[in-house]
């Protein structure tokens, strides 16, 4: 015999309080306005009756789910700040937060995306990972979901985006070099498949140029594949390639690219000068402490969140906005 409970609906509640139903959807989604007499009568039935409203059928009715989506390229240390303001400023503002990861592949990246799409997301916030879904993306923003690029951004795709100013913090990161004397420098490393180091490679290159005193190398790697991050280095020392000055283009090359050259007995900084993207808790802890880029990602994922929402709640009309923000240079003993 079924003896579960019947949940009470918007039915009882409209039955109980005397109101039609179409008031009591007005009073609880706030379409139209519902006088305080009406509005008190019905939130007192819901209390007494213990309603709840199904959160999937307000967002079949309104087309909306109140939900923020966020797209990463991978999930790693370095985008925690970013899925953290994200979640703390969506549920303060009542909003339901799902994460997913690109994994750097363009297809799982649209895949992600129309799955979000099919939950009737609120608005997108993405790390983009390829130029391949920029059709895509701008087709999604028309079609009214808020879309705020973050970290990196597609050139030609018309919406919000916050990202770095990693171009100046790589240019900055190599002129250092230069002008502590460091001759021969190497950019590790660089992914032409992804979007994550064009920027900074092409900053390092145009300090390596405008100074014309020494060398500039890009070590090409695989994103996020630590053993080709190790094998592409090893290969690059092994082979005599001068080296005097390296700066690595996230964390995880960072850590790879210090143990390969423990591996081989460098020395830093006598043999040679690190630099490190981004600036992480342990690099001040490294021995000698190491000089630093802070990419201040809190700070990006609070801006974009909001700038998200302000598009969710009002603003889907307005011109793009495309925020730039200024990376810390931190100098420490390993440059």
């Amino acid at each position: 015999m079924d003896k579960r409970v019947k949940r009470p609906s918007s039915v009882d509640v409209a039955q109980v309080a005397g109101v039609s139903r179409a008031t009591v959807s007005a009073y609880i989604n706030r379409t139209r306005y519902v006088s305080p007499e009406l509005s008190e009568k019905i939130e007192q039935t819901i209390k007494g009756l213990g309603y709840v409203p199904d959160p999937l059928a307000r967002a079949l009715k309104m087309k909306d789910a109140k939900t923020i989506g966020l797209v990463i390229p991978v999930m790693s240390r370095f985008f925690t700040p970013i899925i953290n303001a994200t979640n703390e400023i969506a549920h303060a503002n009542r909003y339901g937060f799902l994460l997913s990861s690109s994994e750097e592949d363009p297809a799982r990246e649209k895949e992600v995306l129309d799955v979000f799409l099919s939950k009737r997301i609120s608005g997108i916030l993405l790390v983009p990972c390829s130029l391949a879904n920029r059709e895509f993306l701008s087709s999604v923003k028309k079609e009214g979901t808020p879309i705020v690029q973050v970290n990196r951004k597609i050139e030609g795709l018309d919406t919000d985006a916050v990202a770095s100013d990693n171009f100046r913090a790589a240019y900055t990161a190599a002129k250092h070099l230069l002008e502590r004397g460091r001759r021969a420098l190497v950019f590790l490393g660089y992914d032409d498949r992804t979007l994550s180091g064009d920027q900074k490679r092409a900053g390092f290159e145009a300090a390596v140029s405008d100074h014309a005193v020494g060398t500039g190398q890009v070590v090409a790697v695989r994103d996020h594949d630590r053993q080709d991050i190790a094998r592409a280095f090893r290969e690059f020392i092994d082979s005599g390639s001068p080296m005097d000055g390296l700066i690595c283009s996230t964390p995880g090359k960072t850590e790879v690219g210090l143990t390969i050259l423990k591996e081989r007995s460098r020395k830093i900084p006598g043999d040679v000068s690190v630099i490190c993207f981004d600036d992480t808790p342990w690099a001040s802890l490294f021995s000698p402490p190491l000089t630093g880029i802070s990419e201040n990602t809190r700070e990006m994922g609070t801006i974009a969140v909001k700038l998200l929402l302000d598009r969710i709640e009002g603003g889907r009309n307005a011109p793009a906005r495309n925020i730039v923000l200024e990376n810390e240079f931190i100098v420490r003993d390993s440059t």
